[in-house]
């Protein structure tokens, strides 16, 4: 049996394509070590666990993937960790099944540890999606813990000693980029239980059709349209990477528009004005997660544009196998980890450099990039899609999966 356990994100757009969707996978991919059973289990505080958002959300999975089995179990925190853990493990009822526990982040492998404590077999793999100590250390102003203040210092240490039990307590440990592969090597995790699997998609998703119409009804049918699907918090860099490369390419032409998907329309729009982007130069949108690869599609170029940074070369984000699958050449900024060289290597975007640079530097990177998409965007679209196809769909990683499963298990 497999249990992928998700600690209160029940409602993040994300659990979707990287959840679900890859748990999906792991049910129709055959081969022996296809699990008998697949169970995602959601745990949410009693109080949160109640909220019609939360319980929307989990009829919507259900519906969505009838292969899985999709279960929220509230926990009370007052009863503490030990309590809680066994009762989700007399929900579980496994009677002594093998149980692989696939455990999205450190909160959630404390959890798997816990339920499984008295448990015949039961193996665990912790998915680190992120650099989380180095990403509290860079959201509080530092490129790393030694320019840090004692405070955050202090908790950067904390950080990581949850984040080293966890490592200790799996057999396995997955995550998303190379660069997460070597940081996780200093961290302490031997190379035999490291394993890359990154941030990916069910499928391509796009198709002409779906494009052209999406362009009609947007009213960009005429135009070069290059999108941003994201937050706005600091490390995409939306202020100082995204705008003024926007600014700088929408100056260009009357033709050239920007899309944005993101869940703060008022904080993007915002940012454009104050950037010193027209308003009717730009779409802003929030739209439902399984929307997004089809406004995408609208796109002729996605734009991925982070500073240099520690921590962003350890990055390889979701939006990347987002642009790919929905056949969005990726404009990408020279400081994202490998991610350029992963893009520039398949023919499938262009690496750029907006970071540092004056006003006419940036305005004559933006008219390169336009006149490689004007010329080239229709290979690149295709590469995209090649890229995606043979890189980042589900199906490309269940083998290596499966093998950190039974490796977790001792077998």
């Amino acid at each position: 049996m497999l249990v992928h356990v998700v600690v209160g994100e029940t409602t993040k757009d994300l659990i979707i394509p990287q959840v679900v969707g890859h748990m999906i996978a792991q049910t129709e991919a055959p081969g022996d070590d296809r699990p008998v059973r697949v169970l995602v289990l959601f745990l949410e505080p009693a109080r949160v666990a109640v909220r019609r958002t939360v319980r929307r959300r989990v009829r919507e999975l259900r519906r969505q993937a009838p292969s899985l089995v999709v279960r929220l179990v509230p926990y009370v925190s007052r009863l503490g960790l030990s309590t809680n853990a066994s009762l989700v493990r007399r929900l579980l009822n496994v009677r002594g099944t093998p149980v692989v526990f696939h455990c999205r982040g450190e909160t959630a492998a404390q959890w798997a540890a816990a339920i499984s404590r008295t448990m015949p077999r039961a193996g665990i793999v912790a998915d680190i999606r992120g650099a989380w100590p180095e990403e509290l250390v860079f959201a509080r102003g530092f490129d790393g813990v030694e320019n840090a203040d004692q405070k955050t210092r202090s908790d950067h240490d904390a950080a990581s000693a949850i984040l080293r039990d966890t490592i200790g307590r799996a057999g396995a440990v997955l995550s998303v980029s190379q660069g997460m592969m070597q940081w996780l090597d200093t961290m302490g995790v031997e190379e035999s239980r490291r394993f890359y699997v990154p941030c990916c998609v069910s499928r391509p998703t796009y198709t002409a059709a779906d494009r052209s119409t999406t362009r009609a009804a947007l009213g960009i049918s005429d135009k070069q349209v290059f999108a941003y699907a994201g937050t706005i918090t600091r490390y995409q860099h939306v202020d100082d990477g995204v705008v003024p490369f926007v600014r700088a390419l929408t100056r260009l032409s009357p033709s050239t528009h920007f899309l944005a998907l993101t869940n703060d329309v008022a904080g993007m729009r915002a940012a454009l004005a104050a950037g010193g982007v027209e308003h009717a130069r730009a779409t802003v949108l929030s739209v439902p997660q399984r929307e997004v690869a089809g406004y995408l599609a609208a796109a002729d170029a996605g734009l991925l544009l982070r500073a240099p940074s520690r921590l962003n070369r350890l990055s390889q984000p979701t939006k990347l196998g987002e642009y790919l699958a929905a056949g969005v050449p990726v404009v990408v900024g020279r400081a994202t980890g490998a991610v350029g060289e992963i893009i520039t290597g398949a023919d499938a975007g262009v690496i750029v450099d907006v970071f540092g640079r004056d006003d006419k530097s940036i305005a004559e990177e933006a008219r390169r990039v336009a006149e490689l998409i004007a010329h080239d965007g229709g290979r690149m679209r295709d590469n995209a899609l090649r890229l995606c196809d043979e890189h980042f769909t589900w199906v490309r990683y269940v083998d290596r999966v499966r093998s950190a499963y039974r490796l977790s298990l001792g077998a």
